[in-house]
């Protein structure tokens, strides 16, 4: 989870200027007037056939001057990686590199970090580098390196976990064109379980055996390292585990990978399928037209072993045929004849509907019996008691039917649709008005169409308890899809893990062999687990809320979980930040001295909205023109024991987006102002989501439950619930404080005016013997330069790019990192 910067892909030149992309690989000008150039494409090749990895990297650079440049090209190796080949070309010439070992290395990265003002290159100190020196770079010209190296892919059990270094807190760490990463999987044993907590990469299967993992972006952000973890295992269906636990004595982090083989004999099981329609006056041509092309698509995926049967509804149901017929040509073709001859009328009569659906399961053991189910509205005849209707229908569902959920528009109940696709272990899913009802029917039946194990319960052996595991009933497995449960656990040791359900009418079961860590290394890898737990964790609580009320203790919950892991939610929505490239606009001016914004900002270019580098709104806003010192902003933020930190993070935020917004009206470029002008909408949007709803809750439930707001609010609900990725947050935990970005300032969430401070000038002679003294440092300088963080001893240490000391005794940093 990285901070966000301001970049407009038009301003090629000023981003040059301005700080250019720094992440594995920096060209860096002998001219020190110079920074780092700008990298134009940045793409990754790799192979990994049995823990061995070839990996081929090109990277052009851009020389924006005027004149020919010498400049030293610097990669940071892998951390742990062997490498035993190691080879440049540039303009088409292979050329020697030079190794430095992390010793050396690491006065080249303090030496970068001094020079160009930069913390983020901190993120390698303790790994080697690659060092090439690059003659001549032609004026306006690019230079493109391409560098190819073998290293080993670290393995711990059955799982390998292959890192490419990209991850810096730098200025403008971005390409001004494509990132693209390819890597192919090969092994002697079936590949299991392929997954990175980073980066939403495509797989494609090549057997059990071989699999291409592709990513690929234009004007990419490269803010974190590359991550991909993939295990082995003979099984019908492969279970990887995951595991992090800091603290050994509390409770540990789980994730278990489950997914299918491709190749492993599965049986393609018969099933039965109900659609079924509104077809009330509510809806639209469109609408209309768009669902008979949704429900046809369904009707041309049937084979001739499978049954069906389509229902229209609206104030009366009318069933296609009175029960379920075969899926053979006649009743396919007399079925698409019935379905484009619906026309709209009438009223809304969702529990009648679905009680007729249900009414045309057969008892038959071991036989798929789904239901899809499209609405646009509210129920208006019948039962109209949203929560009566979930439970009459949980009464019903004895055999578990499957209910999927279509909510088509904004007029529909959401509450009631996730609560009746939830129950039976079925998904939710919402159909905006500018989209396609056919493709994301098409998208899930796919996932659907040949389920591989359903009703799957999971277990462990008696030595370990797994707990607040999310999803909490868990969902059918299907054929070329991937099952991510996310848990806590208790205790440690060697135990067998087992996932049992239904294979048709037959009862199947898998043993894992698993060991839970008694306590995990502090770089495992694998710290991403603990934030997206509580980040489905939150999105249940608020499902909870939704459904059922504002409970205190719900609330406190959701607050106390958002506020450690940065998560945004209706009770803590100053933490949402763009998870996307801004464009750059002039600072925004920050509430200084009586919360009071000045009348004109400082002339700066790309500051960035959750970040630390600038200089950050709150600090060229002083009056006069001088730069507000850190510690005197940080004092005025604090006011109020802290409680102004969040109100007057969420205020420059917004701010800074609305002035973005009015920027980009003066882009020329239609595309690229459409482009950023949607990023700009997305982040309001969903701010204005958790605002909201952070009213409404306080009102009746049908004023958040159904509407915009209600379908709003669920699909951002959805998305915490099912996050599988790290993500942007303006909150960070780093040597265990919390720290709050507040107008481009990190501030110690436990900071207050009244503390003893310590102000440290960035880049100083003391600024590095800390970090030699206390490495581990590190991570909090990489926050950027202005920073302010409380020490074990109570005193806030506070980083200052324009003030402060430049030099202490040992003594007195020794006396920073004393306990109390």
């Amino acid at each position: 989870m990285r901070s966000l910067r301001f970049a407009l892909p038009a301003l090629a030149l000023i981003v040059a200027f301005t700080g250019s992309a720094r992440a594995a690989g920096l060209l860096i000008p002998d001219d020190e007037k110079l920074p780092p150039l700008a990298m134009v494409n940045h793409k990754v090749t790799a192979t990994i056939d049995e823990q061995v990895a070839v990996t081929t990297l090109e990277q052009t650079f851009r020389n924006h001057t005027d004149r020919n440049l010498e400049a030293t090209y610097l990669f940071p190796v892998p951390k742990g990686a062997s490498v035993d080949k190691f080879t440049m070309w540039v303009d088409g010439k292979e050329q020697g590199g030079e190794l430095l070992d992390a010793k050396h290395a690491h006065k080249v990265y303090t030496d970068i970090v001094r020079r160009t003002q930069d913390p983020g290159l901190l993120e390698y100190l303790g790994n080697s580098m690659m060092r090439l020196r690059v003659f001549p770079i032609p004026p306006k010209g690019d230079q493109k390196v391409k560098i190819s190296f073998k290293s080993i892919a670290q393995k711990e059990g059955g799982l390998v976990e292959y890192i490419y270094p990209l991850k810096t807190d730098g200025k403008s760490t971005r390409t001004l064109e494509e990132f693209s990463v390819k890597i192919t999987l090969k092994s002697q044993h079936p590949i299991h379980n392929i997954y990175s907590p980073t980066h939403a990469v495509i797989t494609v299967r090549k057997g059990d055996k071989e699999a291409v993992v592709e990513f690929e972006k234009n004007q990419a952000v490269l803010d974190k390292d590359f991550q991909l973890f993939y295990g082995f295992g003979d099984k019908d269906i492969g279970l990887t585990p995951l595991m992090f636990k800091p603290i050994g004595a509390e409770d540990g982090y789980f994730m278990f990978l489950v997914t299918p083989q491709v190749e492993a004999e599965m049986k393609r099981m018969p099933r039965d399928l109900v659609l079924v329609l509104d077809v009330s006056s509510s809806m639209s041509d469109l609408k209309m037209a768009q669902a008979k092309k949704a429900l046809k698509y369904c009707l041309g995926q049937l084979q001739a072993e499978d049954r069906f049967n389509v229902i229209k509804f609206s104030t009366s149901v009318t069933p296609f045929r009175d029960k379920l017929v075969p899926a053979n040509k006649d009743y396919l073709e007399a079925a698409v004849k019935w379905v484009d001859g619906l026309k709209q009328q009438g009223g809304t009569a969702i529990l009648p509907a679905l009680d007729e659906a249900l009414g045309m399961r057969a008892d038959e053991v071991g036989r798929p019996f789904n239901v899809v189910f499209f609405t646009d509205g509210l129920p208006t005849v019948d039962e109209t008691d949203t929560d009566k209707i979930v439970k009459k229908i949980g009464g019903k569902n004895s055999s578990q039917t499957r209910i999927f959920t279509f909510g088509v528009g904004d007029d529909v109940n959401a509450a009631m649709l996730d609560q009746l696709a939830d129950a039976t272990r079925a998904v939710s899913t919402y159909v905006r008005p500018s989209e396609d009802i056919e493709t994301k029917v098409a998208s899930l039946y796919g996932k659907i169409s040949n389920p591989v194990l359903t009703d799957v319960k999971l277990t462990c052996g008696e030595a370990i308890r797994l707990h607040e595991i999310y999803p909490p009933k868990l969902p059918d497995i299907f054929h070329n899809s991937q099952l991510v449960v996310i848990g806590r656990y208790t205790g440690f040791g060697h135990v067998a893990v087992k996932l049992s359900g239904m294979v048709g009418a037959q009862k199947k079961e898998f043993v894992y062999d698993v060991t839970f860590p008694e306590k995990t290394a502090s770089d495992t890898g694998k710290e991403f687990v603990e934030p997206l737990w509580a980040r489905r964790k939150v999105g249940f609580i608020l499902d909870q809320i939704r459904a059922n009320g504002e409970k205190k203790e719900l609330i406190d919950e959701v607050v106390a979980l958002a506020k450690k892991y940065g998560i945004a939610t209706p009770y803590t929505s100053y933490l949402v930040v763009p998870d996307s490239v801004m464009p750059v606009v002039p600072p925004t001016p920050f509430p200084v001295h009586g919360g009071k914004f000045p009348a004109k900002p400082a002339p700066a270019l790309g500051v960035p909205l959750a970040g630390g580098f600038g200089p950050p709104p709150g600090i060229a806003a002083a009056p006069g023109g001088k730069p507000l010192r850190v510690e005197e902003f940080a004092k005025d933020q604090a006011k109020n024991d802290g409680k102004a930190l969040a109100t007057n993070r969420g205020a420059a935020a917004e701010q800074q987006v609305r002035d973005a917004a009015e920027q980009l009206r003066e882009e020329k470029d239609p595309a690229v102002r459409a482009k950023l002008t949607e990023e700009v909408r997305r982040y309001q949007q969903q701010k204005e989501t958790w605002d909201r709803s952070n009213a409404a809750f306080k009102g009746r439930k049908d004023g958040y439950q159904s509407g915009q707001l209600g379908v709003d609010l669920a699909c951002a609900s959805n998305t915490l619930r099912n996050q599988q990725r790290v993500s942007l947050t303006a909150n960070r935990q780093v040597q265990g404080r919390n720290v709050l970005e507040v107008g481009g300032v990190w501030i110690d969430d436990g900071y207050k005016a009244e503390m003893k401070a310590v102000t440290v000038k960035a880049q100083s002679e003391a600024y590095f013997r800390i970090l030699e003294l206390r490495p581990e440092m590190k991570d909090v300088f990489r926050l950027g330069n202005f920073v302010v963080w409380v020490g074990p001893n109570g005193t806030a240490l506070v980083i200052d790019e324009n003030d402060g000391r430049e030099k202490l005794d040992d003594a007195e940093i020794a006396a920073l990192f004393a306990k109390k």
